[in-house]
């Protein structure tokens, strides 16, 4: 009897400290260097390219082949070309409209090229970009251009024809649901524009994404004003992703591009993903794991808690920005920011008005890693960063994913 009563009691002794390891296995101990990045690497992408013989005014040069060869010189790893739908894509050998190819095929002429481009170091999509207009006699009036990223190229339908004509008929939301009925990411493209009939007007907040930096002349007062309601759709609790594109029409401009050319790849938008498949770093496009920048410019945010394990909640801790500034930026700044609170006048056009607090505003070294750690105390609230200069120049910059805390 005793003797049962001894191995009962080793017995529970060894389920007890079998559970404490179990639990200390559980608890990570990430301090004093913070937790390793999970598996993967950052893939970098442009997600607004297009193609001449589908787009009818890129120049006449920038056939697929050689927008692959500028893309492996700048270094991408995908693009994706989001040509005009139909009405203004369909006869590459005119720039004027013709009603009888509206809400004509082919969406995709490239898939196939696409494909055949596509290899184990670099991915081709062939995307969209529905590009309604407003009436001719109404050039002001905002409808939206929605670049239509396929999710999944083994199911998607390439058959699939978008409304897009007559002018002033077809409004932002019914593109928006569109590309979503298509089964594509949703992307806003130039949200707002120095040219008023490209902006979106505002009909549905259905998105998947904005672009916050268009290219050409660099990050300027239109994409801060996109990233400006990006921002404010995160406050009002929308999971919005940032993303960048280069909205490229001449391949062989020069970088960093020219007002009303951009070049490939300025800006570059990097997709945090565990392998380099395209379901793969869609889904962690959809987790908003992006960050945007042109040239070597780079800047990455974490949170952490008080054990420095990743932690985006009201236990978080730390807020952890790394990355550097490209050579060619002039007196490079970092600034990171705490946003509380958004007056929001859509679907009018005026500004946002954020109100946020600077958590950071420091001079940094160009062409140098930086690794910057700042304590917070868990508050409320949207935390993003950039890489800037502090004359206010646009190119060069880079823009950090925002972290949510509710």
């Amino acid at each position: 009897m005793q003797r049962i009563i001894y191995v009962g009691l080793f017995l529970l002794i060894t389920a007890l400290l079998l559970s404490t390891c179990k639990d200390d296995e559980s608890t990570p101990d990430c301090l004093p260097d913070f937790e390793a990045d999970p598996p993967g690497r950052w893939y970098l992408g442009d997600f607004h390219v297009h193609a001449t013989g589908a787009s009818n005014d890129t120049g006449g040069d920038s056939y697929p082949p050689d927008i692959k060869a500028i893309a492996l010189e700048r270094g991408l790893d995908f693009l994706v070309l989001t040509d005009h739908s139909n009405s203004t894509g369909s006869d590459p050998t005119t720039t004027e409209e013709d009603p009888a190819l509206f809400n004509r095929g082919s969406e995709f002429p490239y898939w196939s090229m696409t494909e055949s481009l596509s290899d184990d170091d670099f991915l081709m999509i062939s995307g969209n970009e529905i590009s309604p207009v407003s009436e001719e006699d109404n050039p002001s009036q905002p409808t939206g251009h929605i670049g239509c990223i396929p999710m999944d190229l083994t199911t998607f339908d390439t058959t699939v024809v978008f409304i897009d004509r007559p002018r002033g008929t077809v409004t932002g939301a019914q593109t928006v649901q569109q590309a979503k009925d298509a089964g594509c990411f949703a992307i806003l493209n130039h949200p707002y524009a120095l040219t008023p009939w490209i902006a979106y007007d505002w009909t549905s907040y259905d998105y998947d994404a904005i672009e916050i930096w268009n290219g050409t002349i660099g990050y300027d007062n239109w994409d801060k004003t996109g990233r400006d309601v990006w921002l404010c759709d995160l406050l009002a609790g929308r999971r919005t992703v940032a993303v960048g594109g280069s909205d490229n029409h001449r391949v062989f401009t020069a970088i960093p591009g020219v007002v009303l050319d951009a070049a490939l790849a300025y800006p570059t938008t990097a997709v945090y993903a565990e392998r380099f498949e395209w379901n793969t770093i869609m889904e962690a496009l959809k987790a908003g794991q992006t960050m945007i920048f042109e040239g070597n410019s780079r800047l990455q945010i974490h949170a952490y808690n008080e054990q420095g394990c990743f932690n985006e909640s009201r236990d978080s801790r730390w807020i952890r920005l790394r990355g550097t500034a490209d050579e060619n930026l002039t007196n490079p700044q970092l600034l990171a920011l705490r946003v509380t609170n958004c007056q929001d006048f859509r679907p009018g056009f005026e500004a946002p008005v954020l109100t946020a607090d600077t958590l950071l505003l420091q001079d940094i070294n160009a062409n140098v890693d930086f690794d910057i750690k700042i304590p917070i105390e868990g508050e409320q609230g949207v935390y993003t960063a950039q890489v800037m200069s502090d004359s206010g120049q646009g190119h060069y910059w880079a823009l950090a994913r925002a972290i949510l805390i509710e």
